[in-house]
């Protein structure tokens, strides 16, 4: 039996949780203390005992990695996922994806490498590396914008591809209502 256990999205901060330290953010958003998470597997027999797999996964890979242990055939369109048995086996090297990106409400975030862009609902992009900042304390937009521009950019061909957002951000729908009526 494969086991899968994804948290879901960051802690809170208005209740007892910790913090997230020393992850700047929380639920909500698509800075690290929003979006990291623990990811753990296990399947007997099947995957190596206590490994610790280094590289970025997304929960989206759940999914193509349960149908590949079940025998079963992917459907024929793309996938956000990916089968991460082969990564997690050693039959795979590398990393699994090239980028992860995010997008919720006005906020986004594309992570390349150790590099990621985070654009918060002030729409701002901020830069970071997480390989040297972990809590993205340190803004590196200013100072590589070369790069800056380039996860701007691979962020925006990605977003082009989905539907528009099907729900409303608590307080959006009154205050559209508003507008209308005045």
């Amino acid at each position: 039996t494969l086991i899968v256990f994804i948290s879901d999205n960051g802690g809170p901060t208005n209740n007892t949780s910790s913090r997230n330290d020393p992850l700047r953010g929380y639920k909500g958003q698509v800075l690290e203390g929003g979006i990291r998470v623990p990811f753990l597997m296990q399947w007997k027999a099947r995957l190596p005992k206590g490994m610790v797999y280094r590289e970025p996964v997304i929960a989206l890979d759940s999914f193509p990695t349960v149908v590949a242990a079940a025998g079963a055939s992917l459907p024929p369109n793309p996938l956000d996922g990916v089968n991460l048995l082969p990564y997690l086996t050693g039959q795979s090297k590398g990393a699994p994806h090239q980028a992860l990106y995010w997008r919720f409400g006005p906020q986004g975030a594309i992570r390349k490498g150790s590099w990621k862009m985070v654009r918060l609902a002030d729409g701002q992009p901020q830069l970071y590396n997480l390989a040297e900042d972990i809590g993205e304390s340190r803004d590196l937009a200013s100072a590589q914008p070369a790069k800056l521009k380039e996860l701007l950019e691979d962020w925006e061909t990605w977003n082009r591809q989905l539907a528009p957002p099907r729900w409303q951000q608590p307080g959006r729908r009154a205050q559209r209502v508003r507008q209308k009526k005045a």
